[in-house]
């Protein structure tokens, strides 16, 4: 047996992250099924009141962002495991959590901008105006 795969088969680390995976699915099923309780109350409360009810929101909020936290774990996407182990969330996912740097990102060169506008004045397509954040605080003064 290769020696790499040996080592990652008796690596502990290995076994117990799968086993803290099994428990999150888990856990993620009855969050999930708690999520449509909630859904399913807030539908009956509008059909009764004409009006959901404004203390079960952050619930729901909260477990939709505790099972975004569940996934990215089962997803390898973060290392890092949910409640217990970190306070339960409170409010909207951390926009930190996406905020990997995008390896298909693309900035247009000169020479593209160049390109583009000899192809769409032989055309006759007018260039779509850009504004950035840059340019509106410029015009607004901000």
């Amino acid at each position: 047996m290769d020696e790499k795969i040996k080592a990652t088969l008796t690596n502990l680390d290995t076994w117990k992250r799968g086993l803290f995976m099994i428990l999150f699915s888990i856990i993620s099923g009855v969050a999930k099924f708690i999520v449509t309780l909630v859904a399913v109350f807030q539908f009956i409360t509008l059909l009764f009141k004409g009006e959901t009810n404004d203390a079960m929101k952050p619930l729901g909020q909260n477990l939709s962002t505790y099972l975004y936290q569940i996934t990215l774990f089962l997803t390898f996407k973060t290392d890092e495991m949910p409640f217990p182990f970190i306070a339960f969330p409170d409010g909207t996912p951390d926009s930190t959590a996406d905020s990997t740097p995008d390896s298909t990102a693309y900035e247009a060169s000169e020479e593209d901008i160049a390109t583009t506008s000899a192809a769409n004045a032989r055309t006759n397509t007018p260039m779509t105006e850009v504004t950035t954040k840059d340019d509106k605080e410029i015009v607004d003064g901000n």
